[in-house]
């Protein structure tokens, strides 16, 4: 991966976007501070995601196990035909009493598990209700993993943002900076794709194909 000079202006983190919310407005009704507020705000989210994290794992790894009439089930997202598919759900709401899909149709849970086999190379081997599968990342939070799962680097992106003790917004202006001047020396491959229903992430058009997207305008600096 090319590490690119800082090129493009700040569009997340910078004054601009800060006009929006001016902290001197902000309050909370009980009169708890700001910086108690945020703390408690930012624990709670991070403690949130490493609880699903746990879960995530232990539910991908049982999912797994399954096997109807020897065949094992496609893990990659992919249907596995009729016959394997239909087994696993008639198996899971008649046999096990629950409808994982409540679970595994989340757009997180589909996003986050595409990082397992990177994350841990012997997932089927070891027993998460025995052996803890740690999430590897103490500043890239899902929303971090959420924004690069389709780009080819994604890793090395995650890793550098890692090092480098990157918040969310810090992260998009990188990221925002490496797709374009990637496209200035290669060609458009990514595209910064907004929609106010999901999380924010790069597309990879290579992969995925083009889609109508909210593109973010490029700023230099």
């Amino acid at each position: 991966m090319k590490n690119y000079p800082k090129k493009y202006e700040n569009l997340f983190s910078g004054n601009k976007t800060l006009i929006r919310c001016n902290i001197d407005d902000v309050s909370t009704d009980d009169g708890t501070s700001l910086d108690v507020y945020n703390l408690l705000i930012r624990n709670t989210v991070i403690e949130y995601q490493r609880v699903v994290f746990d879960y995530i794992v232990k539910v991908t790894w049982l999912s797994r196990k399954f096997r109807y009439m020897g065949m094992k089930r496609n893990t990659s997202g992919h249907t596995s035909g009729c016959k394997l598919d239909g087994a696993w759900s008639v198996f899971m709401r008649y046999y096990v009493g629950v409808n994982l899909r409540m679970f595994t149709a989340n757009d997180i849970y589909k996003k986050v598990v595409i990082y397992f086999d990177d994350f841990f190379p012997d997932f089927s081997l070891n027993n998460p209700f025995k052996v803890k599968y740690e999430y590897p990342y103490k500043y890239m939070l899902f929303e971090h993993l959420l924004l690069v799962y389709q780009m080819d680097e994604r890793l090395e992106l995650l890793k550098y943002g890692e090092e480098n003790k990157m918040a969310y917004v810090n992260f998009l202006d990188y990221i925002l900076n490496y797709i374009n001047c990637y496209e200035e020396e290669h060609g458009r491959k990514y595209i910064f794709f907004i929609n106010t229903r999901i999380p924010y992430y790069i597309k990879n058009i290579e992969k995925y194909g083009n889609a109508k997207a909210c593109y973010v305008r490029k700023g230099k600096v």
